[in-house]
């Protein structure tokens, strides 16, 4: 890995608006980690992730399901920081270490899961150009046209911070591993 491109911002040294964002960042996490210490460099970043966050917290999908796409998204993307910062989510929400490493192949034990993993690796794999096929399997495992809509978005999100950790370069601030085999 090489040196971190964009160094985080320092709460110490944080003022004025970055200040209260990598406060309110801490309070909820109660840690800042390097991710939206760096996003802190351009504040209309940052902001733009964590409305992002909270809305998707406001979707049908759990947040365990939610986890796993990240995770599935990460494996896709070799994205190192968020298949370690999407395993110590998933850890915290008592989701076993073998479904963990499972969501890396977009696959899982729960069936409905694992159709919802596999029509998030077809939109990331095929830039969203995803099949008729592609949804019917989709929907024949239940999910509805918003719950689609809902893993674009979540899957979208993810596709973000996977991005923004490759071009920083950001430290992993994370402890443990990403949940291999």
């Amino acid at each position: 890995m090489h040196m971190q491109r964009i160094l985080p911002i320092e709460m110490d040294k944080a003022a004025g608006k970055v200040k209260e964002q990598l406060e309110q960042v801490k309070k909820r996490l109660h840690r800042v980690p390097n991710m939206h210490a760096t996003m802190a460099n351009a504040p209309a970043v940052l902001d733009a992730y964590t409305a992002l966050g909270a809305s998707l917290s406001h979707v049908s999908l759990d947040a365990e399901l939610r986890t796993r796409i990240a995770l599935t998204v990460a494996a896709a993307n070799q994205a190192q920081y968020c298949l370690l910062a999407n395993a110590e989510a998933g850890r915290a929400q008592k989701i076993p270490d073998a479904e963990l490493a499972l969501a890396r192949e977009a696959k899982s034990g729960n069936a409905k899961y694992q159709a919802a993993l596999k029509f998030a690796l077809a939109v990331v794999e095929d830039m969203g150009q995803v099949t008729d096929a592609d949804m019917a399997a989709l929907h024949g495992a239940g999910y509805t046209d918003a719950q689609a809509l809902e893993i674009v978005a979540v899957a979208a999100a993810n596709l973000f911070t996977n991005y923004f950790n490759h071009v920083v370069a950001t430290k992993p601030d994370f402890a443990g591993e990403p949940a291999k085999r």
